[in-house]
């Protein structure tokens, strides 16, 4: 029988943050959901609009939603630092 081991390459995590403010006023959103795109991986932003995220994945996609605004994705593109 073959068993199979786990492999011994794991790709590091990242973290990514960010602060997330309404376009027109400039103000700060709390309770932004941040997801990262086919995970389950996600959080949501702080009084201060800020969020925190580690994954692995530095190639994902961030999708941000919040009741009347419009969802949005951003990549990741392996930044540390997404701002919305």
């Amino acid at each position: 029988s073959v068993r199979l081991k786990p492999s011994s390459l794991s790709v590091p995590a990242t973290t990514v943050t960010g602060t997330v403010t309404d376009a027109q006023t400039g103000e700060a959103i709390p309770g932004v959901n941040v997801l990262l795109k086919g995970t389950r991986a996600g959080t949501t932003t702080n009084t201060a609009g800020q969020y925190t995220l580690r994954t692995e994945d530095e190639a994902g996609t961030l999708v941000f939603s919040y009741i009347g605004y419009t969802s949005r994705e951003e990549p990741v593109a392996g930044k540390s630092v997404v701002d919305l």
